[in-house]
């Protein structure tokens, strides 16, 4: 070989050396990773994520929600046009009020000895499939309003004025994404199996907000590995303040282990 491929040959490698280091550095987030730390990429999510849906046949008669819209555990969302379901209601309470007065009558008539027990006993049960009846009809009724099943934010709205949604269908109308507590999933290498603890304390450093990094606590360690990568799962519960509303679901993140043992 000449003197000149081996001087070739020597520069192509030196500018391949200097180019991955490079994109080393580039890639590794700054101020993130020390020598004694590990680092590993996520995205912040929550675990209640749900699309509302009716529990009865009816028609939508108002959306109380819109996209955006904090909303508590039990909120009126969507109220669906109670009118049938009303009368339905009534109707079954006339019964059973009808059902009440004529099995308090067989008791008196039954210590007068003029109704044989067996009577009394036909009225008895009459008058408590009527309060059944009527119970049903009041959760029939109770269904038209639907109402958030935790706290959240609502980022859906599929709903219409004037809609008819049916029964057993689970046509979606509104869904429903809890703010809290957020969440880190990390997958990390076998190796590190031993070395991590549940209530173990990491650092959460948003991609592109870093002034909104925070802290959080390993809440899970999964009790398998995955042979195929050879990782096991780790979820992080995050720490948030008010202030920090660039904190939300899907905003990526990495997540520093303090001191990893090797």
């Amino acid at each position: 070989m000449c003197i000149k491929d081996s001087i070739r040959l020597k520069t192509n490698a030196t500018v391949k050396a200097v180019f991955a280091t490079c994109l080393a550095l580039s890639l590794a987030p700054a101020g993130l990773a020390a020598a004694d730390e590990l680092v590993y990429p996520s995205h912040l999510m929550v675990d209640q994520e749900v699309t509302v849906a009716a529990r009865i046949t009816g028609i939508v008669q108002d959306i109380l929600v819109d996209r955006g819209t904090a909303v508590v555990k039990g909120q009126p969302v969507v109220r669906l046009d109670a009118r049938e379901f009303e009368q339905d209601e009534h109707e079954a309470k006339e019964q059973m009020e009808l059902s009440r007065v004529e099995y308090d009558r067989a008791k008196s008539l039954s210590e007068s000895k003029v109704m044989s027990a067996s009577d009394l006993d036909e009225k008895k049960a009459q008058y408590q499939v009527a309060v059944a009846r009527w119970e049903k009809a009041k959760a029939v009724l109770d269904y038209t309003v639907i109402r958030a099943p935790f706290a959240g934010i609502v980022t859906e709205k599929y709903a219409r004025v004037g809609q008819k949604v049916i029964e057993d269908q689970n046509v979606p109308l509104i869904k429903i994404t809890a703010s809290e507590p957020l969440l880190a999933r990390v997958y990390l290498p076998e190796e590190q199996l031993l070395h991590v603890r549940r209530g173990d304390e990491v650092e959460i450093i948003p991609d592109r907000f870093p002034d909104a990094h925070t802290t959080g606590v390993v809440t899970f360690i999964s009790p398998t590995v995955d042979a195929a990568s050879g990782t096991f799962q780790v979820i992080v519960n995050v720490r948030k303040q008010p202030s920090q509303a660039e904190l939300r679901p899907g905003v990526g993140v990495k997540v520093r282990f303090r001191n990893p043992k090797s």
